[in-house]
């Protein structure tokens, strides 16, 4: 019988940043900026695993849970065991029995994304949370501004 892995939990706390990027239309249009909150929860986490922000969920706050079921479509599920490894650099955290471990790393780190989004978004109004994230990806050097013209100085043969 192989373990069934648990549901993946969020913080109340971010409830409603949560529900501005993955619920309600971006202003001005019928878009969200992520069409499910796996997908933000996803987005989150990668953020918070490579700003090394891993922070433990505050149950005491209440918690939010997405089914398991929505991270075993497209390649969510893969994520929540690679970070998981790449965290603890420990093949065994794959075997069967681990899912909770896992999926709790995976928890923190969406916590700890969720927590950059949100300081960013209040920093810089919120209103347009779109552009808001482009700038924090620029800000931290994930995204870096086309040149207008290629720097031809720069080649040489």
């Amino acid at each position: 019988m192989t373990a069934r892995a648990p549901n993946i939990n969020r913080s109340k706390i971010y409830e409603e940043y949560v529900q501005k990027l993955a619920a309600i239309p971006l202003p001005g249009s019928e878009r969200r900026l992520f069409p499910t909150i796996r997908e933000l929860l996803c987005f989150a986490a990668l953020l918070g695993f490579s700003e090394k922000r891993r922070l433990p969920l505050d149950r005491s706050q209440g918690v939010e849970d997405v089914s398991y079921q929505q991270f075993e479509r497209g390649d969510a599920e893969n994520l929540i065991y690679l970070i998981a490894l790449a965290e603890t650099e420990d093949p065994d955290i794959l075997r069967e029995g681990e899912e909770g471990r896992c999926a709790e790393i995976f928890e923190e780190y969406a916590n700890g994304g969720l927590a950059i989004i949100k300081d960013h978004l209040l920093r810089e109004g919120g209103e347009y949370p779109d552009r808001a994230l482009m700038s924090m990806l620029r800000e931290r050097g994930y995204l870096v501004p086309a040149q207008a013209e290629p720097d031809l100085a720069a080649i040489s043969f």
